[in-house]
Protein backbone atom coordinates (compact mmCIF):
# COMPACT_ATOMS: atom_id res chain seq x y z
CA UNK A 1 0.00 0.00 0.00
CA UNK A 2 1.53 3.13 -0.67
CA UNK A 3 0.76 6.25 1.51
CA UNK A 4 -0.25 9.54 -0.45
CA UNK A 5 -1.00 12.75 1.22
CA UNK A 6 -4.43 14.64 1.41
CA UNK A 7 -3.49 17.19 -1.66
CA UNK A 8 -1.93 14.21 -3.75
CA UNK A 9 -5.40 12.56 -3.50
CA UNK A 10 -7.26 15.88 -4.05
CA UNK A 11 -4.75 16.40 -7.44
CA UNK A 12 -5.76 12.48 -8.54
CA UNK A 13 -9.49 13.28 -8.00
CA UNK A 14 -9.32 16.24 -10.21
CA UNK A 15 -7.05 13.92 -12.55
CA UNK A 16 -3.78 16.31 -12.41
CA UNK A 17 -1.82 13.90 -9.49
CA UNK A 18 -0.26 10.53 -9.72
CA UNK A 19 -2.07 7.20 -9.37
CA UNK A 20 -0.21 4.28 -7.33
CA UNK A 21 1.38 3.11 -10.30
CA UNK A 22 3.16 6.42 -10.71
CA UNK A 23 4.36 6.75 -7.43
CA UNK A 24 5.33 2.97 -7.19
CA UNK A 25 7.45 3.87 -10.03
CA UNK A 26 8.80 6.88 -8.83
CA UNK A 27 9.91 5.17 -5.77
CA UNK A 28 12.03 2.98 -7.76
CA UNK A 29 14.08 5.15 -9.61
CA UNK A 30 14.45 7.44 -6.32
CA UNK A 31 16.07 6.31 -3.38
CA UNK A 32 15.15 8.56 -1.14
CA UNK A 33 11.30 8.21 -2.19
CA UNK A 34 11.84 4.19 -1.54
CA UNK A 35 12.89 5.39 1.69
CA UNK A 36 10.11 7.75 2.46
CA UNK A 37 7.86 5.17 1.76
CA UNK A 38 9.29 2.14 3.74
CA UNK A 39 9.48 4.29 6.82
CA UNK A 40 6.15 5.36 6.16
CA UNK A 41 4.73 1.48 6.11
CA UNK A 42 6.99 0.75 9.35
CA UNK A 43 4.89 3.82 10.82
CA UNK A 44 1.68 2.04 10.34
CA UNK A 45 2.87 -1.64 11.13
CA UNK A 46 3.84 -0.17 14.68
CA UNK A 47 0.58 1.41 14.50
CA UNK A 48 -1.60 -1.42 14.12
CA UNK A 49 0.61 -3.61 16.75
CA UNK A 50 0.01 -1.13 19.55
CA UNK A 51 -3.81 -1.36 18.60
CA UNK A 52 -3.68 -5.45 18.36
CA UNK A 53 -1.91 -4.71 22.00
CA UNK A 54 -4.41 -2.47 23.52
CA UNK A 55 -7.45 -4.72 22.15
CA UNK A 56 -5.76 -7.37 23.69
CA UNK A 57 -5.02 -5.51 26.77
CA UNK A 58 -8.67 -4.57 27.02
CA UNK A 59 -10.46 -8.27 26.87
CA UNK A 60 -7.30 -9.88 29.26
CA UNK A 61 -9.42 -6.84 31.42
CA UNK A 62 -12.49 -7.95 30.55
CA UNK A 63 -12.20 -11.67 31.14
CA UNK A 64 -10.56 -10.65 34.67
CA UNK A 65 -13.74 -8.30 35.57
CA UNK A 66 -15.88 -11.47 34.39
CA UNK A 67 -14.03 -13.87 36.88
CA UNK A 68 -14.06 -11.60 39.48
CA UNK A 69 -17.65 -10.74 39.17
CA UNK A 70 -18.21 -14.63 38.72
CA UNK A 71 -16.21 -15.72 42.28
CA UNK A 72 -18.23 -12.58 43.85
CA UNK A 73 -21.69 -14.17 42.69
CA UNK A 74 -20.53 -17.64 43.77
CA UNK A 75 -19.49 -16.55 47.20
CA UNK A 76 -22.86 -14.14 47.78
CA UNK A 77 -25.00 -17.29 46.64
CA UNK A 78 -23.11 -19.62 49.15
CA UNK A 79 -24.02 -17.19 52.42
CA UNK A 80 -27.42 -17.21 50.91
CA UNK A 81 -29.83 -19.60 53.68
CA UNK A 82 -31.63 -21.57 50.98
CA UNK A 83 -33.86 -25.21 51.54
CA UNK A 84 -30.91 -26.74 49.76
CA UNK A 85 -27.59 -27.85 50.44
CA UNK A 86 -24.37 -24.69 50.11
CA UNK A 87 -22.59 -27.15 47.55
CA UNK A 88 -26.07 -26.90 45.30
CA UNK A 89 -26.55 -23.11 45.33
CA UNK A 90 -22.49 -22.80 44.35
CA UNK A 91 -22.80 -24.86 41.52
CA UNK A 92 -25.98 -23.85 40.48
CA UNK A 93 -24.86 -19.96 40.61
CA UNK A 94 -21.55 -21.14 38.81
CA UNK A 95 -23.30 -22.71 35.74
CA UNK A 96 -26.38 -20.31 35.53
CA UNK A 97 -23.64 -17.19 35.72
CA UNK A 98 -21.11 -19.31 33.09
CA UNK A 99 -24.16 -19.70 30.60
CA UNK A 100 -25.40 -16.72 31.09
CA UNK A 101 -21.56 -15.36 29.72
CA UNK A 102 -21.89 -18.04 26.88
CA UNK A 103 -25.18 -16.99 25.68
CA UNK A 104 -24.09 -13.36 25.65
CA UNK A 105 -20.79 -14.02 23.95
CA UNK A 106 -22.08 -16.24 21.26
CA UNK A 107 -24.76 -13.25 20.44
CA UNK A 108 -22.12 -10.72 20.31
CA UNK A 109 -20.25 -13.11 17.86
CA UNK A 110 -23.33 -13.42 15.64
CA UNK A 111 -24.03 -10.01 15.64
CA UNK A 112 -20.26 -9.12 14.67
CA UNK A 113 -20.74 -11.37 12.05
CA UNK A 114 -23.91 -10.05 10.52
CA UNK A 115 -22.27 -6.65 10.74
CA UNK A 116 -19.39 -7.99 8.76
CA UNK A 117 -21.05 -10.11 6.16
CA UNK A 118 -22.98 -6.63 5.43
CA UNK A 119 -20.17 -4.71 5.09
CA UNK A 120 -18.80 -7.15 3.04
CA UNK A 121 -22.17 -7.85 1.06
CA UNK A 122 -22.46 -3.86 0.67
CA UNK A 123 -20.69 -2.84 -3.00
CA UNK A 124 -17.20 -3.86 -1.55
CA UNK A 125 -14.86 -4.64 -4.32
CA UNK A 126 -12.61 -6.29 -2.51
CA UNK A 127 -15.20 -8.91 -0.66
CA UNK A 128 -14.94 -11.22 -4.31
CA UNK A 129 -11.75 -10.29 -5.78
CA UNK A 130 -12.15 -13.89 -7.79
CA UNK A 131 -15.24 -11.93 -9.61
CA UNK A 132 -13.86 -9.73 -13.08
CA UNK A 133 -9.88 -11.26 -12.34
CA UNK A 134 -7.86 -11.70 -15.43
CA UNK A 135 -5.59 -14.13 -13.78
CA UNK A 136 -8.16 -16.23 -12.45
CA UNK A 137 -8.11 -19.87 -13.89
CA UNK A 138 -11.58 -21.20 -14.52
CA UNK A 139 -13.30 -24.45 -13.14
CA UNK A 140 -15.52 -25.17 -15.44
Amino acid sequence: MVFRSIWQGLQNVLGAGMNDDDVKAQAIQDPAQTQNLIAIENARGAVKLKLVICLGLLALLALVVVVGALLVIVEQAGQLRLPWSRIGTIVGTFLTTSGITGLVAWWWKRLLKRRQTAAASSGNPSANPAEGDQNQVGTS
